[in-house]
């Protein structure tokens, strides 16, 4: 190779020492026997023997399978004649190729022997991304000291939001060489993720970020990824539980706050009961699908492209937040929320939480990470002072979803009194009230569909009939506010609350129950069709009134047309038909 080609510590044949100038930044090739082969990309080293590219970067392009060699160079070490390099194969269990769209697209290469300089780069969680200004540096063809583009993140993207948006500033442009590349934050130099792909033109890539690393290698992630998981341990969802789940309203609710929603606030203020333990499931998986390393619902072997949705009843249900869309979890429940007396995850999140909050302000556009914030009412954190540090992290740019027990703790009067605005109550109960209203409509459609249904089909789904009970709440809720100053009071917010979660249930059943409505109706018309369809093929062979066609057709009419009956049955005659004048069309030579 034109730079050298010999494998060399950190003193080489006489050479003087090492300089570290970027040991973590990599370049890779293809190997060779003979020599040097071309470059395929760019990788990072982390400790003295792993690095981190894209499967994509080393895989045989003609096979799609992965490399029993790779050469690893180190190409920005200086003080040496020649540049050194390893050679590395796929770490066991580190190969995930790409699947889907734009997801995985992973590998950890382990190398033969030591690197010359140990690196002690790390990855870092990001609560979140977008306006962050980022450096990449990657090897393009013929550029043998590499290349550095600026840009910015700009936000999820892939399918499963498993990447992050990066858009280039100035002329520099994403080509060959680049794949692997780590990204840097801009000004802290904390590493954010690695590059994974561009655009045609190469103005806009993506990068695979930290937490997407360590959703794939979590052995990988203990030692290398640092910064808190979004999800404290102790709140974590199995898979199973996720795919299990039955939709709650609270849920839909939650959703629409963590995709910022227009109808969404900044603040929302959620109630759970201390015995509605199916509640507090709900929220968990909810919270845990919004997290990249969690995610129960791209809980699947990246092989496995025929894996059912594993779950499909909250996914039909519109249950499905953005991932990466949390931010933090903080789970104050008997945890003291002051620095001193806090754990050492706690304190770490915050530290974490306030560090982005300070470069928030000189991003474009501003970064808004999602907190969530569990049972600060279950806290020994004096309600006052628990209230005031929040308030300092909503005015520092935070999103706030706080979810307390009870609306008589003292928490819960100075949330009312001190973070929430004074209109916030007849915001609310407004809010509900456009629910119910859609509702109301659901409703309406689905007694439609019942109508048409009901007269064909033997026991169809049932429409729902919640509406007038729910508009009776707001009417009553109503009543009860207009005596009351103010916000309302917690009491009042915390009844607001429960309202909202049953209405988002009802509406939840509702939709169900119109969807399964559609689906009979459509299959009922679709039989239709396909009798009608069958029987003209027949008239256009003069053979409408064939005796063996008359019997079947007439079965199948009846079935369809002159009173309930069961689908499948219906569903029988219709193929029966269609096989007698399969029989028949053929005989006469119509294929």
């Amino acid at each position: 190779m034109g730079d050298g080609d010999g494998k060399q510590g950190a003193v080489a044949g006489g050479a003087n020492p090492v300089v570290d100038h970027g040991s973590w930044r990599v370049r890779l090739r293809r190997w060779a026997a003979s020599g040097s082969g071309d470059v395929l990309g760019a990788g990072v080293l982390f400790g003295s023997d792993r690095v981190l590219t894209c499967a994509h970067v080393v895989r045989d392009p003609a096979t799609g399978l992965r490399p029993d060699r790779v050469q690893v160079e180190f190409p920005l070490l200086q003080g040496l004649t020649r540049t050194p390099y390893r050679t590395a194969t796929v770490a066991a269990g580190h190969w995930v190729p790409p699947f889907g769209k734009a997801q995985g697209d992973l590998a950890v290469l382990v190398l033969d022997e030591p690197a010359p300089v140990e690196s002690r780069v790390r990855l870092h969680r990001t609560l979140d991304y977008r306006g962050a200004p980022v450096l990449i540096d990657g090897f393009p063809e013929y550029q043998s000291g590499g290349q550095w583009l600026t840009g910015a993140c700009m936000g999820p993207g892939g399918e499963g939001d498993e990447r992050v948006q990066i858009d280039l500033a100035g002329a520099g442009r994403l080509r060959g060489g680049f794949s692997g590349s780590g990204v840097r934050e801009e000004g802290s130099d904390r590493l954010l993720g690695i590059v994974v792909q561009a655009d045609e033109s190469g103005e806009h890539g993506y990068m695979i970020p930290a937490a997407t690393v360590a959703k794939y290698f979590r052995r990988f992630a203990e030692r290398y990824v640092t910064g808190p998981h979004a999800v404290p341990g102790h709140r974590v969802v199995p898979a199973d539980a996720a795919r299990a789940a039955r939709p709650h309203g609270l849920q839909r609710s939650v959703t629409r706050w963590l995709n910022a929603d227009p109808e969404a606030w900044d603040t929302e203020l959620l109630f759970i009961a201390d015995a509605d333990e199916r509640a507090r499931q709900a929220l968990y998986v909810v919270l845990n699908m919004a997290d990249r390393e969690q995610a129960p619902q791209l809980a699947v072997s990246p092989m496995d492209f025929a894996a059912p949705d594993p779950a499909p009843l909250l996914s039909r249900a519109g249950i499905a937040p953005r991932v990466g869309s949390i931010g933090l979890v903080l789970d104050l429940e008997g945890v003291a929320l002051d620095d001193s007396a806090s754990p050492d995850e706690l304190r770490e999140a915050l530290a974490v939480l306030r560090h982005e909050l300070r470069h928030a302000r000189h991003t474009s556009p501003p970064r808004r990470p999602a907190v969530a914030v569990l049972y600060a009412d279950r806290s020994p954190t004096e309600p006052a002072t628990a209230v005031r540090m929040l308030r300092e992290l909503a005015d520092g740019g935070a999103r706030l979803l706080l979810v307390a027990r009870d609306g008589a703790h003292g928490f819960a009067y100075a949330v009312a009194e001190h973070l929430l605005p004074a209109e916030r109550a007849a915001q609310w109960l407004q809010r509900i009230g456009a629910r119910v209203d859609v509702l109301a409509d659901t409703e309406r459609r689905a007694r439609r569909l019942f109508h048409r249904v009901e007269p064909h089909v033997v026991d169809p789904p049932v429409a729902t009939a919640y509406a007038a009970r729910a508009a009776l709440w707001t009417v009553q809720l109503s009543d009860e506010l207009r005596p009351l100053p103010g916000r309302g009071g917690p009491r009042f917010l915390e009844k607001l609350s429960y309202a909202e979660q049953a209405v988002d249930t009802y509406l939840l059943r509702a939709e169900a129950a119109e969807s399964e409505l559609r689906d009979v109706l459509d299959a009922h018309l679709r039989l239709r069709g396909l009798l009608r369809d069958h029987l003209a093929r027949l008239a256009r062979r003069g053979l409408a009134e064939h005796p063996d066609a008359v019997g079947p057709y007439r079965e199948a009419q009846r079935l369809l047309m002159a009173g309930p009956c069961p689908l499948a049955d219906a569903e029988r005659a219709v193929e029966a038909f269609a096989r007698v004048v399969r029989r028949l069309a053929d005989a006469e030579g119509d294929a």
